[in-house]
């Protein structure tokens, strides 16, 4: 049986036992599950609030297992490995460790034994994001820049310009972790799970790909001939032309929110000349009153319904010769 490993990093105080216990109560306490927690210090405590919920802790107290305590490390995940054989194990390292550190130590082991590297997630306090990243760069920076998914605490207690610049900010650092905005208290564990559990990037991308191979589809159905004359493709020359070379995709994730009636008139909008000819947009946001939409657009065509809380908003436009610049003045992100 592969087990599992899960790595969820973060600085100090930034919510990472908290995130555990709320995966483990919602979701993960059906799995044979063990925890290995490191604490910076001599006296761990989180450990004890952790092993009331009844699950098994390791904890290592003499230091940090990205830098004095690598070898012990490995020496005690293989330990846990065999004696426990966990469907999943938890790494909870020390706040003031480099993510990079614990994932060689990690990868060192998991070359040897049964396991496959899982969720790599960094917990990041919005609150205290500038302060951190002036003060302690070199640790803070290098927890995002390793993370697979990088999950913003406490973004209820900001405003909304302010968690945009940091998840620009956050981009930059790493291009291509899923950033989770959504308020913990919002969302299922699941679907924090489901973010952190596969790539985002790879995800879009076939979406895309699926909705661009509908349109082909249509596009030959319309026309016995099998020639786009949207598009300007002469079957007379037997061009052959990927979908890449006949669609364009604009996309872009967002934690901005928006009015009902701003959905509505961003979707009358996009039917308009000037964007190019969109043929598809849909998308997933929150809306200024803390709700959730999913909306869709084809030509004279809105539809927007309720959905559950999801980990940020994402939008996506496909269609011919977009004009990127507008379309994204238009959402104003």
């Amino acid at each position: 049986m592969t087990t599992k490993i899960d790595i969820i990093s973060g600085f100090l105080g930034a919510g990472k036992t908290t995130l555990i216990k709320k995966l483990i109560s919602e979701t993960l306490y059906k799995e044979n599950l063990v925890i290995i927690e490191n604490e910076f210090g001599e006296i761990g405590i989180d450990g004890g609030i952790l092993r009331k919920a009844g699950i098994e802790i390791k904890e290592m107290n003499s230091g940090c297992i990205c830098c004095t305590l690598v070898g012990d490390f490995s020496t005690a995940l293989k330990e846990v490995i065999h004696k426990y054989k966990p469907n999943r194990i938890i790494i909870e390292p020390s706040g003031v460790g480099k993510l990079s550190d614990v994932l060689n130590a990690c990868n060192k082991v998991a070359k040897k034994e049964d396991v496959k590297m899982n969720m790599c997630i960094s917990v990041v306090d919005a609150n205290k994001y500038k302060m951190y990243m002036r003060n302690f760069s070199e640790f803070f920076a290098n927890q995002i820049e390793f993370s697979q998914t990088v999950i913003l605490s406490r973004t209820q207690n900001i405003e909304q310009d302010s968690l945009t610049k940091i998840v620009k900010d956050v981009q930059k650092i790493n291009k291509k972790a899923n950033i989770i905005t959504t308020p913990w208290t919002s969302i299922k564990s699941e679907t924090i799970i489901s973010v952190a559990e596969k790539n985002e990037e790879i995800e879009l991308e076939y979406q895309i790909n699926k909705e661009i191979k509908k349109f082909e589809s249509k596009e030959k159905e319309v026309d016995s001939n099998k020639t786009l004359k949207r598009f300007h493709i002469n079957s007379r020359k037997e061009e052959k032309h990927s979908a890449n070379d006949i669609f364009d995709v604009w996309g872009e994730e967002t934690p901005k929110t928006f009015s009902n009636r701003e959905i509505e008139n961003i979707l009358r909008e996009l039917g308009k000349d000037k964007y190019g000819v969109v043929l598809r947009a849909k998308g997933i946001v929150q809306t200024t009153n803390k709700k959730w939409v999913q909306f869709d657009f084809v030509p004279e065509e809105i539809d927007i319904k309720s959905i559950e809380a999801d980990y940020t908003g994402r939008l996506c436009v496909i269609g011919k010769k977009l004009n990127k610049t507008a379309i994204k003045e238009l959402f104003k992100i």
